[in-house]
């Protein structure tokens, strides 16, 4: 296994799987704190909220601990099959990994392992896409897969300022017709 092409897709894989996952949690949970009905002028805000702050939260810990994890997965995985030819069994072994790996957080809560089982299973998905592309990545690459969760925040946030900046000018354009 050549080391540093691993390591350069698992930081694609975690810079887009962070991305993703705070955009997927943003849209199925995008304010945990208020009631269940909505407009949906409110869930579309709340979402547009809620992935900024998501994101600022989940990325570090889904980049650090999930990149680290998941090379540690596909190690194990291809130790343990390291005599046999490139089959589906390692495949499977290493997505058994990545699920172990998120319920390591069960000591913490039952719903933060839930949540990072999910944050797992995607990493795992986005890696294995990668990996099928059979792409070879390189550091200039691996470099910029960091500017999507940052691109990510920066379309959401500006988002929610102006949306923010449109309802104080209709606000004031009210106020100065009344």
């Amino acid at each position: 296994m050549d080391v540093i092409p691993v390591f350069y897709r698992k930081i694609i894989a975690g810079s887009l799987t962070g991305s993703l996952y705070a955009i997927v949690l943003g849209l199925f949970v995008p304010d945990p704190s208020a009631d269940i009905g909505y407009s949906i002028l409110r869930y579309l805000s709340a979402v547009i909220i809620s992935i900024p702050a998501y994101l600022m939260y989940s990325f570090p810990v889904i980049f650090l601990y999930g990149v680290t994890t998941s090379i540690l997965s596909e190690t194990f995985s291809r130790f343990i099959y390291r005599n046999q030819t490139k089959n589906a069994k390692e495949v499977v072994l290493s997505g058994i990994f990545h699920v172990s790996f998120g319920l390591v957080f069960l000591i913490i809560n039952p719903l933060i392992a839930f949540l990072s089982v999910i944050a797992a299973v995607l990493f795992f998905t986005v890696d294995c896409y990668l990996r099928r592309r059979q792409a070879t990545y390189r550091w200039t690459q691996a470099l910029m897969s960091l500017e999507i969760p940052l691109a990510v925040w920066i379309l959401f946030s500006g988002t929610d300022y102006l949306i923010g900046l449109f309802q104080s000018l209709i606000t004031l354009l009210q106020h100065t017709i009344n």
